[in-house]
C-alpha cells in the first residue's frame, strides 16, 4: 500500500466564471490539465456576459484594457497550479516532490472580432515543471496527480476552430484536439487530483500500437456536437491515433507521417432534471448566484481505433502476433441529490464504469464512484469536500504484460485508489486575489509484485 498527501495551492485564477453556447465544455480534470476545473471554466466563457475581472482574477481590469479586449473579441487567462505530494509509505520510496503547471489560454469570439456568426477558436499553452512523483516515489498503474507529465514540456496543447449553426443548437469543432476535453468526464468529480477522475483510466491506457488524444499529447482531430433539445446532446469525434512510442515525448503528435491510424469516439447524453424527470429547487429571490446550478448527466459512450492492434501476448501456432480491436465503452451518472436551501451549497453523486477489449491494452475495465459536497460549512460556500474510489483491472494478457515488464510475478490483478480531498478558497473578492488551497489525502492498493 502506497499514500500520497498533496498539497495543491491554486495561485492565479483570471478566469471566467460562467459558460456560454456557443464554447461550452464540460470541466475536466483530465490526465490533468488541463483538467482542472478552472481550465475548463475558462474554456467555457461568457459570451452574454462578461466575467467580474475584480472577484475572479489577480490583476483585476487593468484600467479597463481587459474589458476592451473582451469586448472585441478577445480574452486571455492564465493560470499557475502548484502541487507539493509525499508518499508516506509503500510504494517505490517514501519522500515528496513539487511539481508546477501553467495554463496561458486564448478565446477568439468570431463575431466580435472578425463579423464570423457562430465562429470561435481556442488557443492553450501549457508548461509542466518539478519532479515525477508517480515515476520515482510510488509506482502506480494509474498515476497520482493529474499534472503529472512523463517529461516536462512547455508548448501549445490545444488549438482549434468551431462553427456553431442551426441555431447553436449543433458545432462542429477542428484543430489540435483532446478527447478529454469533453468526453468520459464527470462535473462532480472535478475537485479530485487523481488521472482517473478525469478520462478514466482504462481509455487512458495506450494500446500495443497507439493511444488516445488526451493530456498531455495531443492530435489533430475533429468533433461534431448536437444538442437537439436541452435535455439531451450527442457526440461524434474522429483524432489520429497518437503512437504508442511517443508516451514518453509529452507533445503534441502533429506529424502526419508517423501514423497510427485514428480513434473514433462517440458519447449520447441525457439530463434527468433538464427533462423534468428530477426537481431542481429554484433560487430564492434573494440568492440568485449564476455559479450554482445542479449536476444532472447520464451517458454512454463508444470508442475504437483503427486499424486492429497486435494483442500484447496471444500468438497464433507459427508463433506471430494476434490481432484485435482495440475499442472500448463507458457508462457514467452523476447527480445532485441534495441542496441546501436558500443557499450555494449541495451534495452530488457520480459512479463511472468502463471496460475495453482487454487484449490489445494492459488495463480491461475501470469503476470509480464519489461524491462532493460544494459548502460544506455554512460559511464556507466556496469550499468543496470529497471522496472517491477508483478500481482498474487487468485481464489475463495485461497481467501478462505487466509481469514482464516487471520481470516477476505480480500478485494481484487490480489497482485501487481512495481519495479524500478538501478544497479551500483562501481569499476572494474586491481588489483581493483569487486563491485556493486543496489539501488531498490518496489511499492506493497497488498491483503487488
Amino acid at each position: 500500500m502506497a499514500t500520497a498527501l498533496l498539497l495543491s495551492s491554486l495561485l492565479v485564477r483570471p478566469l471566467a466564471t460562467h459558460a456560454a453556447d456557443d464554447l461550452a465544455e464540460p470541466k475536466t480534470v483530465g490526465e490533468r490539465e488541463e483538467t482542472s476545473e478552472a481550465v475548463a471554466t475558462a474554456e467555457a466563457s461568457a459570451n452574454d456576459g462578461a466575467p467580474n475581472w475584480e472577484e475572479n482574477t489577480l490583476t483585476g481590469n487593468w484600467n479597463g484594457a481587459r474589458q476592451k479586449m473582451y469586448d472585441s473579441g478577445v480574452q486571455a487567462d492564465l493560470l499557475y497550479t502548484a502541487n507539493f505530494l509525499h508518499n508516506s509509505s509503500g510504494g517505490l520510496k517514501t519522500g515528496g516532490a513539487y511539481m508546477g503547471h501553467i495554463d496561458l489560454i486564448m478565446q477568439f469570439d468570431g463575431q466580435k472580432l472578425l463579423g464570423w456568426e457562430g465562429g470561435s477558436a481556442y488557443l492553450q499553452w501549457i508548461s509542466n515543471s518539478g519532479g515525477r512523483f508517480n515515476r520515482n516515489y510510488v509506482g502506480s498503474l494509474m498515476g497520482v496527480d493529474n499534472f503529472e507529465a512523463p517529461v516536462n514540456r512547455s508548448g501549445v496543447f490545444k488549438a482549434w476552430l468551431q462553427q456553431s449553426f442551426l441555431d447553436d443548437q449543433a458545432s462542429l469543432r477542428v484543430g489540435l484536439y483532446p478527447i478529454d476535453s469533453e468526453f468520459y468526464v464527470t462535473d462532480s468529480s472535478g475537485v479530485f487530483l487523481h488521472p482517473s477522475f478525469g478520462m478514466a483510466a482504462e481509455a487512458a491506457s495506450f494500446g500495443s500500437l497507439a493511444g488516445p488524444s488526451i493530456y498531455v499529447t495531443s492530435s489533430y482531430g475533429a468533433r461534431l456536437r448536437i444538442d437537439p433539445d436541452p435535455a439531451w446532446y450527442a457526440m461524434f469525434a474522429v483524432t489520429r491515433g497518437v503512437p504508442s512510442d511517443r508516451i514518453n515525448t509529452a507533445g503534441p503528435n502533429v506529424s502526419w507521417q508517423n501514423s497510427s491510424g485514428s480513434m473514433l469516439i462517440g458519447e449520447l447524453g441525457f439530463s434527468p432534471v433538464k427533462a423534468g424527470l428530477l426537481q431542481d429547487r429554484p433560487a430564492s429571490a434573494d440568492n440568485k448566484s449564476d455559479d450554482f446550478a445542479p449536476i444532472s448527466k447520464v451517458a454512454l459512450g463508444l470508442w475504437r481505433f483503427t486499424p486492429q492492434f497486435q494483442q500484447l501476448v496471444a500468438v497464433d501456432t507459427a508463433g506471430e502476433p494476434l490481432s484485435a480491436t482495440h475499442w472500448g465503452s463507458y457508462l457514467l451518472a452523476e447527480q445532485t441529490v441534495y441542496r441546501v436551501p436558500d443557499a450555494n451549497r449541495d451534495v452530488a453523486l457520480f459512479c463511472r464504469y468502463g471496460f475495453t477489449d482487454g487484449t490489445t491494452s494492459t488495463l480491461a475495465y475501470s469503476v470509480s464512484a464519489g461524491l462532493s459536497y460544494r459548502g460544506p460549512f455554512a460559511s464556507r460556500e466556496k469550499d468543496t469536500f470529497g471522496i472517491a474510489a477508483t478500481r482498474a483491472h487487468a485481464d489475463p494478457q495485461g497481467r501478462s504484460q505487466l509481469s514482464n515488464d516487471a520481470g516477476t510475478p505480480l500478485s494481484s490483478s487490480n489497482e485501487t485508489v481512495l481519495e479524500m480531498t478538501y478544497r479551500a478558497q483562501i481569499a476572494s473578492g474586491g481588489s483581493s486575489p483569487s486563491q485556493q488551497a486543496q489539501l488531498c489525502c490518496n489511499y492506493r492498493f497497488l498491483l503487488k509484485k
